[in-house]
């Protein structure tokens, strides 16, 4: 049984759909994947030169950038509002009230912040699931850097090498790994693990999955 488990939160455990209607509004159906990974890149150069920005800072910025001749702060506020309207994948609740049950220390880290993962959670009925909520704010450092996921087995109180971190990105768990913790992979955002970032110790479709086999080993 994974004794301690570290959990990604954007589209690993809750959809960005809530943020559709916001890019809708303002004419740029079909643009979230950019600009989120515009604001991933962004947050990952801060980092590797040495400066931090929070996530708020620069998923704003990188949204006006998509239309700056017209786009303006009212616009970005409203992306950054329907954050707090994020919904969980369908099978998460169950997935994480089995790993609850099954005894395991499950905590989230997220890029974002940790005061709205709680109301997040709470707002899904989910707030008795995870023990605590982790945001990279903490260490000021964007994952993957190694200080958010040694800061989150510190707080848990684990060796690296004893606590799982899941995510749904490829990159994520790259930097899980590098600091010497075990790594599971969802599938359902990214579909093939990039071979650049290695092999998952575990994966599977979804939440439900991974804790089916984590569970199981």
């Amino acid at each position: 049984m994974p004794g301690a488990v570290v959990l990604d939160v954007n589209e690993t455990l809750f959809s960005l759909d809530a943020l559709d209607p916001v890019f809708a509004a303002v004419d740029l159906a079909e643009q979230r994947d950019l600009w989120f990974a515009r604001t991933l890149r962004n947050g990952f150069a801060l980092t590797n030169s040495g400066e931090y920005r929070s996530f708020p800072e620069i998923a704003r910025a990188a949204f006006l950038s998509l239309a700056p001749d017209r786009l303006i702060d009212a616009d970005a506020q409203a992306l950054m509002d329907a954050f707090g309207q994020l919904s969980p994948h369908p099978e998460v609740p169950g997935a994480l009230a089995r790993l609850r049950d099954a005894g395991a220390s499950v905590m989230t880290l997220s890029v974002g912040s940790a005061q709205n993962v709680e109301r997040l959670f709470e707002r899904a009925g989910m707030a008795d699931l995870v023990s605590r909520h982790l945001s990279c704010e903490e260490v000021r450092t964007w994952k993957p850097a190694p200080a958010p996921y040694l800061h989150a087995c510190g707080v848990l109180g684990t060796d690296p090498a004893d606590t799982w971190m899941v995510a749904a990105h490829a990159w994520d768990l790259a930097g899980a790994r590098a600091v010497g913790m075990r790594t599971a992979w969802l599938a359902r955002l990214e579909s093939v693990f990039d071979p650049n970032f290695g092999v998952p110790e575990l994966t599977g479709a979804d939440l439900q999955d991974v804790v089916d086999r984590l569970l199981s080993r």
